[in-house]
């Protein structure tokens, strides 16, 4: 199973800690962040990598403002067990985009009833 968490500021750190708890499925995760968005994306980057050192697990950061596919195909090549997403009005904006990328993404087993795409 992999999880999905999208990553305000200022819970960055604790919502990865609970993720890496409930997730629980290797030591790759990958945050997705907008390059465009410097003032959300670099300290996202740095609350990402200093919880993951405390957790013991490798980030991996995936810089993205289209082809979201493309992200879902480098979590597949990663081995990522989770993604975290950054707040970003680019991926709200994208939400349901994001949620069928990853509903069709093999690696994702288990989405949650509120990430899946409207019918």
């Amino acid at each position: 199973m992999i999880g999905v968490i999208t990553l305000a500021l200022e819970a960055g750190p604790k919502r990865l800690e609970l993720l890496h708890e409930l997730v629980r499925t290797g030591k790759t995760i990958a945050l997705l962040v907008n390059p465009d968005s410097p003032t959300h994306s670099e300290p996202a980057t740095k609350d990402a990598q200093a919880a993951a050192r405390t957790l013991g697990v490798n980030v991996h950061v995936l810089y993205a403002r289209t082809a979201l596919q493309r992200v879902f195909a480098t979590l597949v090549q990663l081995r990522a067990g989770a993604l975290v997403i950054g707040a970003d009005a680019l991926f709200t904006g994208r939400a349901e985009e994001l949620a069928t990328c990853a509903t069709g993404c093999q690696r994702f087993t288990n989405i949650p009833n509120s990430l899946q795409p409207a019918a």
